[in-house]
């Protein structure tokens, strides 16, 4: 059977099964109020993840809901905080299933800077498995909150985690609030496949220990001009740790609802844990590994983003790299923060382990990768000619987190010999610390091939070589050999 035929019965498969929701569940009536130091907050988005309702003139709010809703939650307005446990923002409450009417009030606090201009950091795939891993974490945590310093006198900052903040221990997620409680911001998660239950037999139960944790597995905040949705697009479908990328209809549904009330041409930002496009579709080699590495219903994402200017990030490859997927989405996928599962200093595409920095004036972001312990300065590595055997004679600049409109030069002992040639290869030092099958805790752990490599043959073996990048928002880095 032809391959992307099976991945449509797959995908036909997953949208029947959100369809079969326990039959008759009760009708509830929720209603409340949401307040700012005692005063009435009017036009917030209240939510139990299906009915989207607004708060009138006077803060309250009234919700037809069902018992098999767990929680009702609101989208920060702007110029808002939610109350902070754990580092976590808590903007949802549980819903009682077996009371057909409950009151559910929220309380806000004034953001004391203005919100026009405000940074977040992103970081994918902390992936603890051990609890020595807390540790090498705990370098992280310190290098985010070095950052976080540097910013937060300047603007507001909040944090987004892309999934996988655990590596299959649930019992860890505790120990995870704890460590990211001390990075002094606002803390977004998001669920990945390897924080979810997967001794359940269906999607629907999947979630169970991540929401008990860390509430609402999609939801939406506002800062600034900007809106942000969280959403879960990992789908198990009952069968061992098997999944792939898909968004149900109910997230898509209720982000519609959510998006009806933020005006076309905003900036929109996505956070999901799978990419919803998998490297260089070009080069597809196995349709199955794609079904769990992208999102196989994104044309259905992408139309629901089309009027706005949407940002999508994800993470799950280990790996970084972006996608211009149109004039108007741009998505980023982000390399781990534990790099190679914690065995190495570097993920299988020679990227640092570390996080991407994301700064906001009005509707317009810019950004750059943070590697751990490295300046915001180095943005690339330059191996020298004989480093890479595949390409020899060639220097190879290995450029993390390089898009179209970036510029990869360099110069022959000062003289200009013009833009590197990019290519699909291996990182050199990732070549020689990750061989397929010689890692000692996980032998299936191996190099990846990455398209963000540059190469240049040198003349003169006796040359001084220097390379200069330049980024999209026109900074330059620069490098010698």
């Amino acid at each position: 059977m032809n391959k992307r035929i099976i991945g449509l019965c797959l995908t036909l498969l997953c949208f029947s099964l959100t369809l079969l929701a326990s039959p008759n569940p009760l009708q509830l009536q929720i209603r409340g109020k949401i307040t700012c130091n005692g005063k009435a907050v009017p036009s917030v988005v209240v939510t139990d993840g299906i009915s989207v309702v607004e708060t009138d003139q006077f803060g309250n709010y009234t919700m037809h809901s069902t018992s098999d809703r767990d929680y009702v939650y609101y989208s920060l307005p702007s110029g808002y905080n939610s109350p902070i446990k754990e580092g976590l923002p808590i903007f949802y409450a549980p819903i009682d299933s077996m009371k057909k009417t409950q009151k559910i009030d929220f309380v806000l606090y004034p953001c004391k800077q203005s919100q026009l201009k405000h940074a977040f950091i992103v970081w994918a795939d902390p992936q603890v498995i051990e609890l020595k891993e807390f540790d090498l974490l705990k370098e992280v945590v310190a290098d985010v909150n070095k950052t976080v310093a540097g910013l937060s006198s300047q603007f507001p900052v909040h944090g987004i985690s892309c999934g996988d903040n655990v590596f299959d221990r649930l019992n860890f997620f505790e120990r995870y609030k704890q460590l990211i409680a001390q990075t002094s911001m606002p803390f977004y998660q998001l669920i990945g496949n390897h924080d979810m239950d997967y001794n359940n037999r269906s999607n629907e139960l999947s979630a169970k220990s991540y929401a008990s944790t860390f509430g609402p597995t999609y939801y939406s905040f506002n800062k600034g001009r900007v809106h942000y949705i969280m959403l879960k697009d990992v789908f198990y479908y009952g069968d061992s740790y098997r999944y792939l990328g898909y968004i149900d209809e109910t997230q898509l549904s209720w982000m519609e609802k959510d998006l009806s009330k933020i005006k076309a041409g905003s900036t929109v930002v996505v956070s999901l844990h799978i990419p919803t496009v998998y490297g260089d579709t070009e080069n597809e080699d196995s349709y199955s590994t794609l079904l769990s590495n992208e999102v196989m219903n994104r044309s259905a994402l992408y139309k629901i983003l089309l009027p706005y200017k949407a940002h999508i990030l994800a993470g799950h490859s280990h790996t970084q790299w972006n996608t211009i997927v149109s004039p108007s989405i741009f998505e980023h996928v982000h390399a781990a923060a534990c790099g190679a599962w914690w065995q190495g200093d570097i993920c299988t595409d020679g990227s640092p382990k570390g996080y991407t920095v994301y700064l906001v004036d009005g509707d317009s972001l810019s950004w750059y990768f943070k590697g751990l312990n490295v300046d915001k300065s180095d943005q690339f590595k330059l191996y020298p000619a004989g480093a890479d055997s595949l390409n020899p004679g060639c220097i190879i600049a290995n450029v993390y987190n390089y898009d179209s409109a970036w510029k990869v030069c360099w110069y022959e002992n000062g003289v200009y010999k013009g833009e590197m040639e990019r290519y699909w290869g291996k990182d050199p030092l990732a070549n020689e610390l990750y061989q397929p099958g010689k890692n000692k805790k996980y032998s299936w752990l191996s190099v990846g091939e990455t398209h963000h490599l540059f190469r240049a043959r040198i003349q003169d073996p006796e040359a001084k070589i220097t390379v200069k990048v330049t980024d999209r928002f026109g900074q330059v880095f620069v490098k010698e050999l």
